[in-house]
């Protein structure tokens, strides 16, 4: 190689994923080693000048990937890598290469490649031949310490408890409460929690009443308190507590207490934007007032995305302030309207039921009721569904496209309803039973009685049994779409706008996860609806694989964290959230690595179709 060209290869080499982590003296030495290779448009590279020759990014120009067959595998433009996976292989490479246009490339040579794999363990893990390790790799290095927003209850309870007996008199409760310095008090009789009395219950309880405080604690005590285990994640203990207005909450590893959680203390000891939002959420008594906290939460998303917690933390984080919007509006709702004349249990549908919840989210939800409405009180329940609706809608959550709500008559019926709508769904399904099973199979229950959801899911449970048309038919669905690998240069299937074409990471990729991983937890029986649970699940239950599942949950991670970049940048340049992505907004590592989870995702999608006897089949 000429000398003259040596800086513009450190350049150029300065700027690609996973080089730019190399000092200048390394860049140097690896620039010094590069082999210069111009394809003619039209002209290929044969096997021989591929399996075990080395990297090779394309410095001008563009080239595509063909499988044996002819087919498409990928395109490739400036800056994009490609090679590593044959680096190991014998004899006949997995594809062939075949340049699109005039192409300038540069070859890294094997040698030298494995000698910075050896001596750069990060360069090593990004020119894995598993596509899943890479992603995993740049999740790493987008990562930084989650802090407050993974710890568990285990890890922030006051191990000091105070334990007394039920027997006890109050006053003789009190002094040990003093004597240990703890505002509250676990009860038991023969070993076993019966109740907690706080210090604010000994005011209202007995000093307000005047009460003998020679009488026994149980007298006065909150009997049977609810507990939560020690894996529970904080902010959900925390948003439970703020929820039911409790004060403090016995943690409990199987049937033994181990601690107590405090609200109040945890909200003045921890800086998290994610507690502090919540818990003022709880306080708000109007929807104006629940508005004015939305700016919270898009600074809640910033600060996360900023310190590198990683995406499937934030979907959670996200999903636990959704949660509690929600909530203290169906309490605000009851305040308003009265007490309900029936039981009835509120769910979420879609990305909230899953724990997915991200800036762009609408709202998907439904009411159940105990049984068939009375005029009167089917007035009841659609005030209550549209002051909650358009309370969600006004605090950012828009109104489902689709109509996938409450406050729609159709989503707002009674239990034996519900029950007939999945058995239709799931028994003699058409393009619309599709569409509606395709919202509704993903719920949660998130306010009133929940055994209501329990019978639902039960019934789902029921009609899925053996019902493997249906997987054929929601396989077949979700694969009309797929990733946007084939085109030149960019990831680009949509017009949106002004005719600009841009990437709709959702419909094209995110969704496709979610929904392979729905068939997967259904074949396994698994009715819960987290992504990453429902992969577990499948894996567990030996539908797919534990590596399928490593795949595909960094797939969607990677997927996420450029979806989550994007939308943040939105809002920070005051521009509409979407999920639409123009390529010219994705930087070289988002591309690169975007290209390795489309792939992915196009694997597990062919797997499927052959799997579930899906190709071709129509509703």
């Amino acid at each position: 190689m000429e000398d003259s060209l040596l800086p513009n290869i450190v350049a150029f080499i300065a700027k690609i994923d996973p080089f730019d982590l190399l000092t200048f003296e390394s860049q140097n030495a690896l620039a010094s080693s590069v082999d210069i290779i111009y394809l003619m448009k039209d002209e290929t590279l044969t096997s021989e000048k591929i399996v075990g020759q080395g990297l090779y990014i394309v410095r001008m120009g563009a080239i595509e990937q063909l499988h044996h067959d002819g087919s498409l595998r990928s395109r490739t433009g400036e800056g994009d890598i490609f090679g590593f996976t044959q680096l190991y292989r014998n004899g006949e490479s997995e594809y062939t290469v075949k340049a699109i246009e005039n192409t300038l490339l540069y070859r890294i040579p094997k040698t030298t490649l494995q000698q910075l794999m050896d001596e750069t363990p990060k360069i090593r893990d990004h020119f894995s031949d598993h596509d899943f390790i890479r992603l995993a790799h740049s999740e790493k290095k987008l990562a930084t310490d989650e802090s407050i927003y993974l710890k568990t209850v285990e890890h922030v309870m006051n191990r000091r408890v105070a334990q007394v007996e039920s027997s006890m008199s109050i006053q003789n409760v009190a002094n040990v409460m003093v004597e240990k310095h703890r505002s509250n008090a676990l009860v038991v009789e023969d070993g076993k929690l019966v109740g907690i009395v706080t210090d604010r219950d000994l005011t209202k309880r007995v000093i307000a009443k005047a009460s003998s405080v020679f009488e026994p604690i149980r007298t006065v005590m909150t009997e049977s308190p609810q507990v939560l285990g020690k894996d529970t994640l904080l902010l959900e203990a925390i948003e439970y507590m703020m929820q039911y207005n409790i004060r403090s909450v016995p943690i409990i590893d199987g049937n033994d207490v181990i601690g107590v959680l405090t609200a109040t203390s945890l909200v003045e000891k921890n800086h998290a934007q994610a507690i502090f939002l919540i818990s003022r959420i709880y306080r708000q008594e109007s929807i104006e007032e629940l508005v004015a906290l939305v700016p919270q939460r898009y600074a809640v998303f910033h600060s996360l995305l900023e310190t590198g917690v990683k995406s499937k933390s934030i979907q959670q984080i996200m999903t636990l302030i959704a949660d509690a919007f929600n909530k203290r509006l169906l309490q605000l709702a009851e305040k308003k309207l009265g007490p309900p004349p029936m039981e009835y249990s509120w769910f979420v549908a879609g990305s909230q039921a899953r724990h997915e919840i991200h800036l762009n989210s609408d709202q998907d939800n439904g009411l159940i009721l105990e049984k068939e409405p009375t005029p009167n009180e089917s007035v009841y329940f659609r005030k209550l569904s549209n002051f909650v609706c358009n309370g969600l809608n006004a605090c950012g959550y828009d109104l489902c496209p689709a109509n996938k709500m409450a406050s729609n008559d159709e989503w707002r019926v009674s239990l034996t309803v519900w029950k007939n709508y999945y058995k239709h769904w799931i028994i003699n399904p058409d393009p619309q039973s599709i569409l509606d099973i395709s919202v509704f199979l993903d719920i949660r229950h998130l306010f009133g009685k929940a055994y209501l959801v329990d019978d639902i899911l039960k019934t789902i449970k029921t009609y899925l049994n053996g019902n493997n048309r249906i997987l054929s038919i929601l396989v077949a669905n979700s694969t009309r779409v797929s990733p946007p690998l084939g085109l030149f240069r960019q990831f680009v299937l949509t017009k949106y706008g002004e005719n600009k074409d841009v990437l709709n990471i959702k419909k094209q990729a995110v969704s496709l996860i979610v929904e392979l991983s729905r068939i997967y937890a259904l074949n396994a029986g698994c009715l819960l609806t987290d992504t990453n649970t429902r992969l577990g699940v499948a894996a567990e239950q030996g539908v797919i694989s534990q590596t399928s599942k490593q795949e595909l949950q960094e797939a969607l991670a990677f997927i996420n964290k450029v979806r989550f970049r994007h939308q943040s940048t939105a809002i920070l340049t005051d521009q509409e959230i979407t999920n639409y992505i123009s390529p010219a907004n994705l930087t070289p590592f988002e591309r690169n690595h975007l290209k390795d989870a489309f792939r992915i995702i196009t694997r597990y999608q062919e797997a499927a179709q052959q799997r579930y006897h899906a190709k071709g089949k129509l509703v």
